[in-house]
């Protein structure tokens, strides 16, 4: 009894998804990559939305800042985690 399959491998390639409100573009290797990209895109939609412009201005200066620097980003983490632990201001 042969033990491999005679199924051929899916026929996924790449896709590519281009957003129709901002024109962004993503391209996937696979499904589940495709369909993260999508649900990531939205959610971002979502919240920018959701956000006055002095909000969004203060969440990209919080972002550049903490995406150059991923230790800084745990370490504040850590931080307010800790401070909401101890019952302290957690801002």
């Amino acid at each position: 009894m042969s033990t491999t399959s005679d199924t051929a491998p899916s026929g996924w390639g790449y896709a590519g998804f281009r957003c129709g409100r901002c024109g962004a573009e993503h391209t996937a290797t696979t499904e589940d990559e495709y369909h993260t990209a999508v649900d990531v895109h939205g959610d971002a939609h979502a919240v920018w939305d959701g956000l006055n412009s002095i909000e969004r201005s203060g969440l990209i200066s919080i972002l550049r800042t903490i995406l150059s620097a991923p230790d800084l980003g745990v370490e504040l983490l850590a931080l307010a985690d800790r401070q909401h632990l101890a019952g302290g201001d957690s801002r």
